[in-house]
C-alpha cells in the first residue's frame, strides 16, 4: 500500500513540474494523500495482527495450585495385641519374643492393633519409647501402635477399641478386673491366647 502512495506522490510531483492543471493536480494530490493515509493504516494493522498471536504464544499462564496427592490411609486391624502382656510369654520383659510374636500375626494376614502401657520402653530398652518408636520397632504404621499416657491402665482402652470394633485380643491376661465393665471379655473366641515355645511363638488363632 505504501508503495502505491509513493507512485502516486511521484507521479503528483512530475505533474506540478509538468504545469498540470491546478483543479486535477488539486485531486491528484488529495488521492495521494487518501492513498498514503490508508497505506499508513493498513500497515498499522497488519502489525497489531502479528503482534497478536506472538504475544499469546509467549504469555506464560499462571499455573493451577496443584492439590497434595491424598495420603494412603492405614488399612483398620484386624486383631487387638495386649502387648504389655505378649512380650512377658517368655518370663521377663523381652524384644524378641513381642517383634516374633506381631511378625507371626502379620504373616498371618493380621493387621494388629498393639497396645502398651506407657512404661513399656523403660522395661525394653531403659528408656522412654512413644508410638513412633514402637511402631518403628514392631515394623508396623504409627497409627496401629498406641503407648498410653503414664498413669493411664492400656486394659481398659485397648478393650473398649476390641469391643468397639468387634475384634479378638491376642493376650494371656483374663481381664478379671474388668470383666464387670467389660462383659464382652467373656465371650467365647473373645481372648486369643498364645504361648513361647523353644524360641517360637505360638498363637491359637
Amino acid at each position: 500500500m505504501l508503495n502505491v502512495a509513493g507512485a502516486l506522490g511521484a507521479l503528483f510531483v512530475l505533474a506540478a513540474l509538468a504545469g498540470m492543471d491546478p483543479a486535477a493536480l488539486r485531486a491528484l494530490g488529495v488521492a495521494t494523500l487518501i492513498v498514503l493515509a490508508l497505506g499508513l493504516l493498513w500497515d498499522g494493522l497488519s502489525l497489531l495482527v502479528q503482534r497478536g498471536p506472538a504475544r499469546q504464544r509467549g504469555r506464560v499462564r499462571p499455573r493451577r495450585p496443584t492439590r497434595p496427592a491424598p495420603r494412603a490411609q492405614a488399612r483398620p486391624a484386624t486383631l487387638i495385641v495386649d502387648g504389655s502382656n505378649v512380650m512377658h510369654w517368655n518370663g521377663e520383659a523381652s524384644h524378641m519374643v513381642l517383634t516374633r510374636v506381631i511378625a507371626k500375626l502379620v504373616q498371618s494376614g493380621e493387621r494388629p492393633h498393639v497396645y502398651f502401657d506407657a512404661n513399656v520402653g523403660y522395661k525394653l530398652k531403659g528408656q522412654y519409647l512413644g508410638d513412633r518408636a514402637m511402631a518403628a520397632m514392631l515394623g508396623l504404621p504409627e497409627k496401629r501402635v498406641t503407648v498410653v499416657d503414664a498413669g493411664v491402665p492400656a486394659d481398659p482402652v485397648l478393650l473398649e477399641h476390641a469391643i468397639k470394633a468387634g475384634l479378638r485380643v491376642v493376650t494371656n491376661d483374663r481381664f478379671m478386673e474388668w470383666r464387670p465393665q467389660f462383659p464382652q471379655i467373656g465371650n467365647r473366641g473373645f481372648l486369643v491366647k498364645g504361648r513361647w515355645q523353644q524360641g517360637t511363638p505360638m498363637v491359637q488363632l
